[in-house]
């Protein structure tokens, strides 16, 4: 009996080593990446600047304290999640007041959803459940939710929100409205090639626009189970849009303002997007890392290189409305620490965090 017990962990232990002997070969096969510029020290620059601020509800800023709290989540720092506790604190308490009724405005739950994921604090928690389920109030007869208006904007302003409300409360509904609302925006949106246009009106490929449906994609199928009617289809339509935006990438890592208008500048929010995509891609094994590793690392040296010592992010387009005008997008003017910026960058750094971490 003991000589069989004795078999039997020599098995087990052979077996062990065998699996651990895998698992480095995987690693260190040269899949490794190298980058110039820390991407915990640029979080950590912006998420310092932003402290500073007083909080708003506006969405881009809402993004940004997401941003800030998920950054500071990858990075074990939870003095991040007490600021962004402080700055939420006047919405709990009454003293100021958050809206509905508009894609804008129900976003803003994303903060608190994520505020209850890293405190476990209910309170946040019934804040992010009012406004996902507010949004649902009224349906249309496609299912999608009466503040649906078709820019492209909506895939994360809607999507985002709802697939948070899955993560914070494991509510399958919640799922299944995010992914068949960008399902049918993809339908209705998506090109060949795998871009968006800003509305169907506005047949322009807008870099923040086609960010706004990259961070969807890539929010909802980090959670999105292969079983799922529309994992598929919108992994597919994820694959797609990333093989383009490989494609339109410029040489020092960054893209346009209007993605296939090289005459157009380098712009920070769409390529901080685009990045946050094509690293969780990487990271997730929906892209090839040996086709995409040089994309993403020159990327995020470039944008880097746009966040200032005071940690505002420069070349970031300014609020832009669709309308079915070339020069409407060429003439946007570009500002220095605009929250849309801010969140984009955040969102790659903590990326890039993760990436690091896993192949290095």
């Amino acid at each position: 009996m003991k000589k069989q017990i004795i078999s039997g962990l020599l098995i087990v232990m052979a077996l062990s080593v065998s699996i651990s002997l895998t698992v480095k070969a995987q690693n260190s096969n040269n899949q490794n990446i190298q980058v110039k510029t820390d991407p915990v020290e640029i979080g950590k620059r912006i998420t310092d600047h932003v402290a500073k601020k007083k909080s708003y509800r506006f969405y881009a800023m809402v993004c940004t304290y997401y941003g800030s709290l998920i950054f500071g989540d990858a990075t074990d720092d939870s003095e991040i999640t007490r600021q962004m506790e402080k700055g939420i604190e006047p919405y709990v308490n009454g003293k100021r007041n958050y809206r509905k009724g508009h894609v804008d405005y129900n976003v803003f739950g994303i903060w608190p959803f994520e505020l209850y994921r890293q405190t476990g604090n209910e309170k946040y928690l019934q804040i992010g459940k009012e406004l996902a389920d507010h949004e649902y109030k009224n349906v249309r007869k496609d299912g999608l939710t009466s503040y649906s208006r078709f820019w492209v904007d909506d895939m994360y302003m809607v999507g985002s929100l709802q697939v948070q409300a899955f993560k914070s409360t494991k509510e399958q509904k919640y799922l299944d409205r995010a992914a068949s609302l960008l399902k049918i925006y993809c339908d209705s949106l998506q090109r060949e090639n795998g871009l968006f246009y800003h509305r169907k009106d506005a047949p322009f490929f807008w870099g923040r626009g086609n960010g706004w449906a990259a961070a969807s994609l890539t929010e909802v199928l980090l959670v999105l189970p292969k079983t799922h009617e529309h994992y598929l289809p919108l992994l597919k339509a994820y694959q797609k849009m990333m093989s383009t935006l490989k494609n339109y990438q410029e040489k020092d890592g960054m893209w346009h303002q209007l993605i296939d208008y090289p005459e157009s500048y380098a712009e920070t929010s769409s390529s901080g997007m685009f990045l946050y995509a094509m690293a969780s891609g990487i990271d997730s094994g929906w892209l090839p890392f040996d086709e995409y590793k040089d994309n993403v690392t020159k990327g995020w040296d470039a944008l880097a290189g746009y966040v200032n010592k005071k940690g505002k992010t420069k070349n970031v387009c300014i609020a832009t409305n669709a309308k079915n005008s070339e020069k409407h997008y060429l003439k946007r003017w570009k500002l220095t620490g605009d929250y849309h910026g801010q969140a984009a960058v955040l969102w790659a750094a903590t990326a890039m965090v993760k990436l690091l971490d896993n192949y290095n």
